[in-house]
């Protein structure tokens, strides 16, 4: 997939933000709305069929967690291996304090002893991008990248640059 192909799902993100209004993001309570109307169509537009089990499960139990967790999401690499695992939080949930602590200790549980992969927490509007990998550093020591889909400073070509670098599909399979 291209860098315009993530950039159109953002731009698409970005027109139902417009369009309907949703600057409190308060109708967007749940993971299921956010992922539905912000999160797929920005995975589809990084090549991701997010209906296709070889390529993306939702509500994984993680074998190798640290604790019993279910991944919100998980991008599989083409050998069925998992290669991205995606913690969502609800739209109107901002990824600061203690929201932000529990949703990165999920995702490191999450992780437990997976040795290469990435690690995303996003609320469809904020994609923090983690590196993952068998380190016991703190998961916020490892965060590499926050991209802001609403930055109207910052370029769409720039926030699908980095979407696309970190978890196009093509990189993965």
């Amino acid at each position: 997939m291209s860098r315009e192909s993530v950039a159109n799902g953002i731009r698409r993100v970005r027109t139902q933000l417009e369009k309907f209004g949703l600057h409190d993001y308060g109708h967007m309570y749940n993971e299921t709305a956010t992922r539905y109307a912000l999160i797929d169509p920005v995975l589809k537009g990084l090549g991701w069929d997010i209906t296709n089990m070889d390529q993306c499960t939702v509500e994984l139990e993680m074998p190798q967690a640290r604790r019993y967790r279910r991944a919100d999401c998980v991008l599989h690499d083409s050998n069925g291996n998992i290669g991205i695992i995606i913690e969502a939080k609800a739209a109107n949930q901002s990824l600061t304090g203690k929201v932000l602590d529990e949703a990165e200790n999920q995702l490191a549980d999450c992780a437990g002893a997976l040795t290469l992969g990435a690690g995303v927490i996003t609320n469809g509007l904020i994609w923090r991008l983690y590196h993952l990998d068998s380190t016991q550093a703190p998961l916020s020591d490892r965060l590499t990248e926050v991209v802001d889909i609403r930055d109207r400073d910052g370029s769409i070509a720039g926030s699908a640059r980095m979407l696309h670098e970190w978890l196009n599909k093509d990189n993965w399979w």
